[in-house]
């Protein structure tokens, strides 16, 4: 079984912004690093964005 067939909403890319973002910055908040959250969601976009760039595969084998 792939990746994507066993994770197929990671495709969504709303979806995969959402749970980084909450992630980072919870991760962040619990190393007492303030940071605003609207601040986490621009990073995770553009991070996205340019991986879409370079190609629709994150992981390479």
């Amino acid at each position: 079984m792939k990746f994507y067939e066993k994770y197929p909403q990671l495709k969504d890319r709303t979806f995969l912004t959402k749970v980084l973002t909450d992630t980072i910055y919870s991760t962040m908040a619990l190393e007492d690093q303030t940071i605003e959250e609207t601040r986490v969601e621009e990073l995770v976009k553009t991070l996205l964005h340019d991986a879409e760039l370079k190609g629709p595969q994150f992981f390479s084998n």
